[in-house]
């Protein structure tokens, strides 16, 4: 038999007939095993006597199939729904939902800078700038001007010069007939990256973007055509844990089964439901399951990891929180301590690093560190109830709760608009949605509010990469904006947030605030120095040959334990004191260079008493309650708040 495109090797001619039900059935399954999986019924019409004519009625496959288009699907697993396993997981970006690719914005970070002014960043230097040379020819044939900015010129400008001619490539339309564009540029030196200082180049110009081929769904578009109550597993991780729950909990299964939960459906939804309800209980309700672990606050990740423990329903463990409820609202604290209260119940011990009242009164026990914050601290003030910690005078903590200590309220206001107003209209991002607000100017403003109600996206997509947006400056994931009017001019716009200062054990705070440079100074120009022909570089621990030549000047070593974390310990060499022995025989006011990186700024202050520049520059940290740091302390080891009081000190 054979149709326009398709030809049919007949497997057997049966009559339908009870008698040759036997027949039948064999040779239906000879037919879908060689057949791969799919088996046509024919017949021959009633009346014709043509003993070749049939006419199909019937067209039957094993598995998922689709008659009217021919496409076979796999049948649905758990890995195929799963992001992690090579089976569900997308093949272009591997299941992460984004891959490495040129960030055009990276390459164009300012747009208020014309071409003159360095707009493209990777042109400006002597060893592409012939790229710019070769744009300048095309832009005066074209009458693209090059002293506007480049947010100014028209879209069809900027698109010549980023994707450059539409018919370049194409015989007769090469450079230097046509132009390449900022795109063909990468192009070519996507091609030359087995060369080492290619990959650096184009390193700085490579960002995350969302995939071109799952949109951001991470899973095979096999997986996208299952969908449960019209939506893909994707589009239900993208419903907020409280939406979810509301939605799984109205479609709770029926099955048929005498004892609840004897069927693996039941299993898996109550695994389900159960893990929700944790994450709603400690305040996270409001957050969606793809929601990146990284764009989590502090609080947030500590909420989500106790979530994971309660699910695990352990005993006789020790559980350590370190500050919880760091974001919390005070409306969610009570259930975030009904939480911590179900594991104790559950024969465990929780310990609990934290600031807030409600959570110290909820306590069975107070452990107070103190007495004071840096090496003045690190001894025990007290142990004991809550109520003995009000009566004990020792306790800082405790005169604050008994109110024998209030914390100091400003009283005096000053009234709001009087220096103008800074005017956000139709701002839309998550669940800020056409939001119009005005900001006085020149005031100190509180964005408050119960966790999850938008704080974060108004003050960073909307504000903060909203100002930037208006500027034509380089911003992650800005909020759709309308208008953004501000009655006088801001100048920089700052955001200072709790991401690490550094991630090198090498930066400190005698050189976040630039006065290690002048304190090399005077060590270079003291007499025994000069003598020894010392410069201030032979005071570097960073570079220079004073520094101790084992250790490279970071005074410890790392050593690497495999498959255990690293072990960090004092150089055998220097001791763990950075310099050179004939280095830190130099002294100044009785301190060797060592020693004054492990002073602390209370204490160095006075020694710099007729220094007035370094002074101003170390006194800011104690403005910010940084005293208690040593000069020569790493900033990787800061907390979330002492990288945000130190930000601060710049400004």
């Amino acid at each position: 038999l054979q149709s326009a495109s398709i030809l049919f090797v007949v497997q057997d001619r049966v009559a339908l007939a009870p008698a040759n039900q036997g027949r039948f059935l064999e040779a239906v399954e000879t037919a879908l095993h060689f057949g791969q999986g799919q088996v046509r019924l024919f017949a021959r019409p009633a009346g014709d006597p043509d003993p070749q004519v049939f006419e199909e009625i019937g067209h039957y496959s094993r598995g998922l199939h689709s008659p009217k288009t021919g496409r076979t699907f796999r049948a649905a697993t758990p890995a195929l729904f799963s992001f992690n396993s090579p089976l569900g997981a997308c093949p272009k970006c591997r299941g992460f939902g984004r891959i490495i690719d040129i960030d055009y914005r990276l390459a164009i970070p300012d747009q208020s800078l014309s071409l003159d002014a360095g707009v493209i960043k990777p042109w400006e230097g002597e060893i592409y700038g012939e790229s710019k040379r070769d744009l300048y020819v095309f832009a005066k044939k074209l009458g693209i001007p090059t002293d506007v900015p480049f947010a100014d010129l028209s879209p069809a400008q900027k698109t010549f010069i980023i994707d450059g001619d539409p018919d370049y490539g194409k015989p007769g339309k090469r450079w230097p007939k046509a132009w390449y564009g900022l795109k063909g540029f990468f192009r070519y030196f996507e091609t030359k990256t087995y060369k080492m200082h290619v990959r650096v180049f184009l390193s700085r110009y490579r960002a995350y973007n969302t995939c071109v081929a799952c949109g951001g769904a991470r899973l095979q578009p096999e997986a996208l055509c299952w969908q449960w109550r019209g939506r893909t597993l994707p589009q239900l991780y993208q419903l907020a844990v409280s939406d979810l729950l509301a939605l799984l909990l109205d479609a709770k299964p029926k099955t048929q089964h005498a004892k609840p939960g004897s069927h693996s459906a039941d299993l898996a939804y109550d695994s389900i439901v159960t893990r929700l309800r944790y994450l709603e209980q400690v305040g996270l309700g409001y957050l969606t399951l793809d929601r990146p672990s990284r764009t989590l606050s502090g609080g947030e990740v500590e909420r989500v990891n106790l979530t994971s423990c309660l699910g695990t329903s352990l005993v006789d463990t020790l559980f350590v929180l370190d500050e919880p409820s760091v974001g919390l609202h005070p409306r969610d604290i009570g259930r975030l301590i009904g939480i911590i209260r179900s594991l104790t119940d559950a024969g465990n011990t929780v310990i609990v690093v934290e600031h807030d009242e409600a959570m110290i009164r909820a306590a069975d026990q107070v452990i107070e560190v103190g007495p004071e914050p840096g090496g003045r601290g690190g001894q025990i003030v007290f142990q004991g109830s809550v109520a003995e910690l009000v009566r004990t005078p020792a306790s800082l903590t405790g005169a604050y709760l008994s109110g024998a200590r209030p914390a100091s309220v400003r009283t005096g206001r000053r009234p709001a608009g009087a220096d103008g107003w800074l005017r956000f209209s139709d701002a839309s991002k998550h669940n800020v949605v056409n939001l119009s607000f005005a900001l006085p100017l020149r005031r100190l403003i509180c964005l408050s509010g119960v966790s999850g109600s938008g704080k974060s996206t108004l003050l960073d997509n909307v504000i903060y990469q909203g100002l930037l947006t208006q500027r034509h400056q380089l911003a992650e994931d800005p909020a759709a904006v309308g208008d953004i009017h501000a009655e006088h001019p801001v100048g920089e716009v700052v955001l200072v947030d709790q991401s690490p200062i550094s991630r090198t054990p090498r930066s400190n705070p005698a050189l976040y605030t630039e006065a290690w440079e002048l304190i090399r100074e005077l060590y270079a120009a003291t007499p025994a120095a000069q003598e020894a022909g010392f410069s201030p570089g032979s005071f570097s621990f960073n570079s220079g040959d004073g520094r101790c030549d084992h250790c490279q000047g970071l005074g410890y070593e790392r050593i690497e334990m495999q498959f255990l974390s690293d072990v960090f310990v004092p150089c055998a060499v220097c001791e763990g004191r950075r310099f050179k022995p004939e280095v830190l025989a130099i002294t100044w006011n009785g301190r060797s260079v060592s020693d004054l990186l492990n002073t602390s700024v209370d204490e160095a202050l006075p020694l710099f008493a007729g220094q007035p520049e370094i002074s101003r520059r170390l006194a800011s940290l104690v403005e910010v309650g940084l005293g208690y740091l040593t000069l020569g302390q790493p900033l990787n080891t800061l907390s979330g708040g002492e990288a945000q009081r130190l930000k601060l000190v710049r400004y």
